[in-house]
């Protein structure tokens, strides 16, 4: 699969991976992962679409920039978006599904948005205990990563079975390793820039699927009646018995409502 480079407005260069063929469709991943996060699922959806994977800033091959705020994840995204030179569909999960919705707002040239569990309710959820980033700040700062994912993981409503399934892949595990020490920076820039961000939100004009897990149980997502709220043309769809990691833990469930919902617009 051809790997490939994308730079982003402020020269940060973002590992990319090309596959498949069809329309565009660019996939962003959450806090902890990587291009290779949705590994299990990329095949599957290149079998309809040209699919975009990349590391966000600071992650598996991509470089970062020291002057990080939110609007470099949304410049990150509209960059990749360019790249594809066609109107995409825009897939993302958790943190990725929130710099996804914010791009949305800044480009006209989607052909649909796909948001799996974005972290919504931090935008006005003021007695979110914030101490727990700083706890997770507090293990990074030790050399504590394996304590600091151990911290964060049911601030995403990760149970323990899922916890000790990923333990037991080393490759996954060393991937998530890599990238928690970004997570405290971006729940900052998530409570402080995305709120001013939303005072003013207008939903953007586009096809919008909202994924949610049936048993995800974490107050940073929003319940049904929030995401009716603040997305009122957005078409949801509950993944069964899934929680916020279905394109691991039932990759097929995840593509197929991924592709029911692409493949009627592109007709």
């Amino acid at each position: 699969m051809p790997e490939l480079t994308i730079t982003s407005a402020d020269g940060t260069k973002l590992a990319t991976r090309r596959s498949g063929r069809g329309s565009p469709l660019v996939l962003v991943h959450g806090a902890i992962g990587d291009l290779d996060t949705f590994a299990l699922v990329e095949g599957a959806l290149a079998e309809r679409h040209t699919v975009w994977v990349y590391s966000r800033r600071g992650r598996g091959g991509s470089t970062d920039s020291s002057d990080y705020a939110l609007q470099r994840e949304i410049d990150d995204v509209l960059a990749v978006l360019a790249a594809t030179g066609d109107r995409a569909h825009l897939v993302g999960h958790s943190g990725g599904a929130l710099y996804c919705l914010l791009a949305a707002m800044d480009t006209r040239s989607l052909r649909s948005l796909v948001l799996y569990e974005p972290p919504l309710r931090l935008l006005n959820f003021d007695d979110f205990d914030q101490t727990v980033i700083d706890d997770v700040q507090s293990a990074i700062d030790a050399g504590d990563a394996d304590w600091a994912l151990e911290l964060f993981f049911p601030v995403a409503g990760i149970v323990e079975q899922e916890i000790q399934a990923l333990r037991s892949l080393d490759q996954v595990w060393k991937r998530l390793q890599a990238g928690v020490p970004l997570v405290p920076r971006e729940f900052k820039a998530g409570l402080e820039d995305a709120r001013e961000r939303f005072a003013a939100f207008e939903p953007p004009d586009v096809p919008t699927l909202y994924l949610y897990g049936e048993d995800t149980q974490a107050s940073i997502f929003p319940t049904l009646d929030q995401v009716a709220e603040l997305l009122p043309n957005a078409q949801p769809r509950c993944l069964a018995g899934q929680r916020h990691l279905a394109f691991a833990f039932d990759p097929t469930t995840f593509v197929r409502a991924i592709l029911d919902f692409t493949t009627s617009r592109d007709e």
